[in-house]
């Protein structure tokens, strides 16, 4: 019996890691700087409306749709972010002052 239950609960621990592993996977689109998606695309291209713009343009246009961004790299400078889920939210990275890469979540 105790058999029987230490499986279940394995069983069960599995299938809740692997719900939690499936609800943290990507849902926006990310493009590079040649414009090749590079992640998956729930959203159509919300996110490649920003690549090629500049910092300033990028940022404007994100509040102006009213979603939540963040940089997370300009240039050489890679920037700390948090890990938490904001599904409409726009991470830019930035190379010379243009947006060369915009994913979303």
């Amino acid at each position: 019996m105790a058999q029987v239950r230490r499986i279940a609960t394995v069983g069960l621990a599995m299938l809740i890691m692997a719900t939690a592993f499936a609800a943290c996977g990507s849902s926006g689109d990310s493009t590079d700087a040649s414009g090749a998606k590079t992640g998956s695309t729930v959203k159509g291209d919300a996110a490649s409306a920003y690549v090629g713009l500049s910092k300033k343009a990028a940022i404007a246009k994100a509040e102006a749709d009213d979603r939540p961004w963040r940089i997370g790299r300009e240039d050489d400078e890679q920037f700390m972010l948090t890990q938490d889920f904001v599904e409409n939210r726009v991470t830019f990275e930035i190379d010379d002052g243009k947006v060369t890469k915009a994913t979303l979540g």
